[in-house]
């Protein structure tokens, strides 16, 4: 179930970039030529950040907890027998502990948590730019035709512009949703659990810092994770800030 949810996403994101694709030589008729390849150039970094963001949250480490870890409040697992710190949580799927666990996701075929929430959340971002990007580009080349009635071509446009405005209901919703969760520092466990969104918040700043990176500069970045200042096991704050305090 997993591998075809996998190959289902894969798909997608193909049928996406094919579809937009035989369209942009129209486009650049219409939008002309400096506009309609600045615009083509967007959509393919948008594909290529979908694409790369995907694959990282996919296959990397969520976060798993090793055997001799060790954290402030931490817990012995029940189910695995190792450590268990703060926030951490056993995923019966893969059958270990993840750190800051969100939720294990069947269509990346991994648990997303503290080590790969970041490209979780890039992925839903710009697949769901992509998306919209790609339904503007059919809607501009529909809307450019010389006849009132549509084609076989055209209705095969405004076919795909369902479908990608269906991809863009499913991945935006998501999308707002997490972005939600990582403002308040919160996880998809702890909201269904109803912890209250203030147990760790650190500020909107400092709670985007501990997902997407230090850096603002490497915020968007798919393939760099950039936390350095947060270990996914205490969550007082900062590393060096929850030091100083002990």
């Amino acid at each position: 179930m997993a591998l075809s949810n996998f190959l289902l996403v894969g798909a997608l994101i193909l049928w996406t970039t094919v579809s937009v694709s035989v369209h942009l030589l129209r486009l650049l008729n219409v939008w002309g030529f400096i506009a309609g390849v600045s615009c083509s150039t967007i959509f393919y970094c948008l594909i290529l950040c979908t694409v790369t963001a995907y694959t990282k949250t996919s296959l990397g480490d969520p976060g798993y907890v090793g055997e001799t870890v060790l954290g402030r409040k931490q817990q012995r697992c029940s189910k695995c027998g190792n450590g268990k710190p703060e926030r951490a949580h056993h995923c019966s799927i893969c059958n270990r502990c993840v750190l800051k666990m969100d939720h294990h996701c069947p269509w990346v075929d991994n648990c997303v948590g503290f080590r790969n929430y970041k490209f979780f959340m890039l992925f839903l971002c710009y697949a769901s730019a992509a998306s919209i990007l790609g339904m503007v580009i059919l809607a501009t080349v529909v809307d450019a035709r010389d006849e009132l009635a549509l084609s076989s071509w055209e209705k095969s446009i405004v076919a795909n512009m369902v479908f990608l405005g269906i991809g863009v209901l499913f991945s935006g919703c998501m999308c707002l949703s997490h972005i939600g969760y990582v403002c308040n520092n919160q996880t998809t466990l702890e909201v269904m659990k109803k912890v209250s969104p203030s147990t760790y918040d650190q500020g909107i700043i400092e709670n985007l810092r501990s997902v997407l990176g230090d850096s603002a500069f490497c915020w968007f970045i798919p393939c760099v994770w950039g936390v350095t200042r947060y270990d996914g096991m205490s969550w007082d704050g900062p590393v060096e800030v929850a030091n100083s305090s002990v």
